[in-house]
């Protein structure tokens, strides 16, 4: 069971990589009226990076390293583009927390994961809103 609980995490870990890296192509695509909320959100994926890595430690595991790159999902050409892409990389950050929700064992990582999962799904919301996409919610986020 800690074996699982421990690659949950890991897997929340990989999708704020995912994220922190992703987020410096919003930022560089959306307009300037939006590059602050990309920056606070950016702030938030590094502090929750940063606790899950301490949770991994705690475990006397080393926490996974972000990849140099990442594969973008589609082509971001425009500030629509960069808006979709946020909500894309929270829909991402949402499906490594419900895994981690899945697997945990400890009261600690459950609500954490559950905590992170539901900030994702906020995020996620708000990206979708201001892009235009429809629905703006998932029903179940990280499924």
């Amino acid at each position: 069971m800690r074996e699982a609980e421990i690659e949950g995490l890991q897997a929340a870990l990989r999708a704020e990589h995912s994220a922190i890296w992703g987020y410096g192509i919003v930022g560089a695509s959306v307009g300037p009226e939006t590059r602050q909320a990309v920056r606070d959100v950016d702030a938030a994926h590094r502090v929750a990076r940063d606790e899950l890595a301490d949770l991994i430690r705690l475990r006397r595991v080393d926490p996974d390293s972000a990849e140099v790159s990442y594969e973008l999902p589609f082509p971001v050409a425009d500030p629509a583009g960069g808006l979709q892409l946020a909500a894309f990389l929270e829909a991402g950050v949402a499906k490594g927390y419900a895994f981690a929700i899945s697997q945990a064992v400890s009261q600690r990582a459950k609500a954490f994961s559950l905590s992170a999962l539901v900030d994702a799904a906020l995020r996620q919301t708000t990206w979708r809103q201001l892009s235009g996409s429809t629905p703006l919610s998932p029903e179940f986020p990280g499924l």
